[in-house]
């Protein structure tokens, strides 16, 4: 089975990831893959050097009329010789559907959303809730696979920084609520006195300027919100805790690429976190839209973080067992074997 992977955003971020860790599972099982990337998308300097030479790339909008656009020929010939487009966007079914009337399309479901997922043919869940809400809604030929991480799983001595270093990464929309996590900050550096300790921010979006404004009114000093880095491995082995402060989340990367690297979770109860933690066993959850608590927790973790060292060696197994590449290599061929 010949199979066109494909990724249609420039950017970095969640899907961009998972579309990153497919590909090298691809190759670790010896698929027959043929990447595909829009031109100046970022992700192809981390492509390996292996998928660089079947690389693809191709020039299209996604809500353009296809037949139209320059790479339309190009794009259709790719189909014609593969059997299966492996697809990471809904809005990319309808594209590649219009394309290939033969190839069997098989989307990743990164999500909750239902629009456009029954033009494709198989839905790949990334977490159980994505899974479930998916068989709740009535859809067929419904496979998990669950994220996981290429990352290499630390195997340093778990220490604390003297100032302790709080990290959280994500795309700046409200739903990943880093407004909350800036008043949590607030609560932190003046109510709760709390003063050994720097957060810093990274992302992009929409919303850099409200939460730049939002730091400058409430003088949230502690804080420093930086642009997306490329270099996201090197920051979570600096940190010692990492935030996830959304209110919705499918999954989340950021959670077992962190705990691989050692560093503790602190997450709010927003769906995809709760099927990876374990409270208080390999990470620590909190309420959603809770700044009050989550600071007080944060309190906690920094008064007294000698003992929230197990859990964050707990956490690095979890993401060595649970989210390892190596565990997802026989999902993978199961999936392909049945379609």
């Amino acid at each position: 089975m010949k199979i066109l992977h494909v990724c249609s955003g420039k950017g970095l971020g969640g899907t961009r990831t998972v579309f990153l860790s497919h590909q090298r599972l691809f190759e670790r099982i010896g698929a027959d893959v043929t990447p595909v990337i829009r031109r100046g998308a970022a992700v192809k300097s981390w492509l390996s050097v292996t998928s660089k030479e079947k690389l693809k790339e191709l020039g299209y909008f996604r809500r353009f009329p296809i037949k139209f656009q320059k790479d339309y020929l190009k794009m259709k010939k790719l189909c014609e010789s593969h059997d299966l487009i492996w697809l990471h966007k809904p809005i990319d079914c309808h594209i590649w559907r219009k394309i290939s009337k033969t190839s069997k399309i098989a989307l990743i479901v990164h999500g909750f959303q239902n629009t456009k997922l029954k033009e494709a043919d198989y839905l790949i869940a990334v977490s159980l809730p994505v899974f479930e809400h998916l068989k709740r809604k009535g859809f067929k030929n419904v496979f998990l696979l669950k994220n996981f991480t290429t990352f290499p799983v630390s195997e340093h001595e778990i220490t604390w920084n003297k100032q302790i270093q709080i990290s959280a990464f994500g795309f700046f929309r409200n739903k990943k609520g880093f407004l909350d996590l800036i008043d949590a900050i607030d609560i932190l550096q003046n109510q709760l006195n709390c003063k050994e300790f720097k957060v810093d921010i990274y992302g992009s979006g929409r919303m850099l300027f409200i939460l730049k404004l939002k730091k400058y009114l409430q003088k949230v000093t502690k804080l420093n919100i930086n642009s997306w880095t490329l270099d996201i491995q090197k920051k979570f082995q600096s940190s010692d805790i990492v935030v996830i402060p959304s209110r919705s989340e499918s999954f989340s990367m950021i959670a077992i690429e962190a705990m691989a690297a050692g560093c503790l979770i602190l997450s709010t109860k927003c769906k995809g976190p709760e099927f990876i933690i374990t409270d208080g066993v390999d990470g620590i959850l909190t309420e959603v839209k809770n700044p009050k608590l989550m600071a007080e927790k944060l309190f906690e973790i920094i008064e007294h973080s000698q003992r929230f060292t197990k859990i964050r060696q707990n956490g690095r197994k979890t993401a060595s067992k649970k989210f390892s590449i190596k565990s997802a290599q026989e999902v993978m061929r199961n999936i392909l074997k049945t379609i």
